[in-house]
């Protein structure tokens, strides 16, 4: 079950966690727009709005070329289940011992459910 109404950041624990995309992944997707601004460069963006920058096609090109990375651009709605996502913790070392309390927000995009149970005793209470 994912859509709209998933998050694209988390603020139930003191960890901060956001979805972030890496922009190099958006090079073939058929949702990114591009345009020629005055200053000769041309920009590029995404259509449905998962992330909000709009970056110079030539330095995103450049980074491919050169095997270096860009960095990820926080999302400012769900990613899609084609983008190249992930996500990220500000502050990893203030996970509370009992682990994510939003274990729903780590699922990657399209895909997964997953299950909680609790496992008790063989036997059952006493009721006495």
């Amino acid at each position: 079950m994912w859509g709209m109404s998933r998050e694209s950041s988390c603020r139930r624990c003191r960890v901060y966690c956001d979805w972030v995309v890496d922009p190099l992944g958006c090079l073939g997707c058929s949702r990114l727009y591009a345009y020629d601004a005055k200053d000769g460069g041309r920009y590029v963006g995404c259509v449905e709005g998962v992330h909000l920058a709009e970056l110079e096609l030539q330095v995103l090109e450049s980074c491919v070329e050169e095997g270096r990375t860009f960095g990820g651009i926080r999302a400012a709605r769900v990613p899609l289940p084609i983008c190249a996502a992930r996500v990220d913790s500000a502050y990893p070392q203030r996970l509370p011992e009992i682990g994510c309390v939003n274990p729903e927000f780590h699922e990657p995009p399209g895909g997964g459910t997953f299950t909680i149970g609790v496992r008790g005793s063989a036997t059952p209470p006493d009721d006495a």
